[in-house]
């Protein structure tokens, strides 16, 4: 498990998930690819933490590759789970998840069949359906931005530690420091509205979903993409 700044860590095995680590518990952002849970839990006792110290779970999209473990972590740990309300009746099995927008373009379409071969995420149970601007009292606060387009119900979380760390999810991506769409955008109205409201938040460190933090500026890196939009 990388350590992202003092408190947040990212567990970094084919997806990426994000652990914090609060005074009155953790934290986990995202939990990976399905039957992936015990690297996460394997992650927190590296830093002498358990499943157990998990109190809250948030996931910023409904995607397999961010859902994957939530059941089975939410089980093990008594944890609540936390989702926007767009993508809360996708994660819990009631309606059917989104594919990622790059593959809305004619040209890939012969891709879609592909999805089938990723394992489906066990349903989970939302305990808590956030909107826009939400504060979530958690082991540590954070304060919810809607970000729809990678999916309806997209999320990103702002958390008021080492001049703020958001936590992208799949809103936006970068390479070299340059924040990008990520390949499994395209240029919409909400995906590029999204960036922008990011953009407007103060905010040190980025934790993205596909690639790793951005720990020195990011929230002029954003300001820059938005600026080009």
């Amino acid at each position: 498990m990388d350590r992202v700044v003092e408190g947040v860590y990212q567990v970094k095995k084919g997806f990426r998930s994000f652990v914090i680590d609060g005074d009155e518990g953790v934290t986990l952002v995202d939990t990976g690819l399905p039957k992936r849970g015990g690297l996460i839990i394997d992650g927190l006792k590296s830093i002498g933490r358990s499943i157990t110290d998990v109190r809250s779970i948030i996931l910023t999209h409904s995607h397999v590759d961010h859902t994957g473990n939530a059941a089975y972590l939410k089980r093990k740990s008594g944890a609540e789970l936390y989702c926007a309300t767009g993508d809360a009746a996708a994660v819990a099995g009631k309606t059917k998840v989104t594919t990622p927008p790059f593959l809305d373009r004619t040209p890939l379409q012969v891709l879609k069949p592909l999805l089938g071969l990723l394992p489906d995420a066990e349903p989970a149970e939302v305990d808590h359906e956030i909107g826009d601007g939400f504060v979530l009292a958690l082991p540590e606060d954070l304060t919810a931005t809607a970000t729809p387009g990678h999916t309806p119900g997209h999320a990103s979380y702002l958390l008021d530690r080492a001049g703020g760390v958001l936590f992208v999810g799949d809103a936006a991506q970068h390479k070299g420091g340059k924040v990008v769409r990520g390949w499994f955008n395209r240029p919409t109205p909400d995906i590029d509205g999204s960036a922008r409201r990011l953009a407007d938040l103060d905010f040190s460190v980025a934790c993205f979903g596909h690639a790793d933090p951005l720990t020195e500026q990011a929230g002029d890196a954003f300001k820059r993409y938005a600026e080009s939009l």
